[in-house]
C-alpha cells in the first residue's frame, strides 16, 4: 500500500521505502510513483530496523 505524501511522493506503509518525482505534471508523476512503488521488493523492517528508519528520517535534512 503507498501513502501519497503532499509533495508528489509516496511511502510504502509495510517496508517504508520512498517513491518520488520530479515530474511537474501531477498525473505523469503518480504513474511514476505508482511504477516504482509496483517494482519494488517489500522487505518488511524489524523493530530495530524500524527504529533506525525513524532515527534517521529525523536527522536528515529536509
Amino acid at each position: 500500500m503507498v501513502k501519497t505524501t503532499p509533495n508528489l511522493g509516496g511511502v510504502c506503509q509495510r517496508c517504508g521505502s520512498h517513491f518520488d518525482s520530479d515530474l511537474a505534471d501531477p498525473t505523469k508523476a503518480m504513474d511514476e510513483i505508482t511504477t516504482a512503488f509496483d517494482a519494488h521488493k517489500c522487505m518488511p523492517l524489524d523493530a530495530s530496523q524500524n527504529a533506525l528508519r525513524v532515527v534517521r528520517e529525523a536527522t536528515e535534512d529536509k
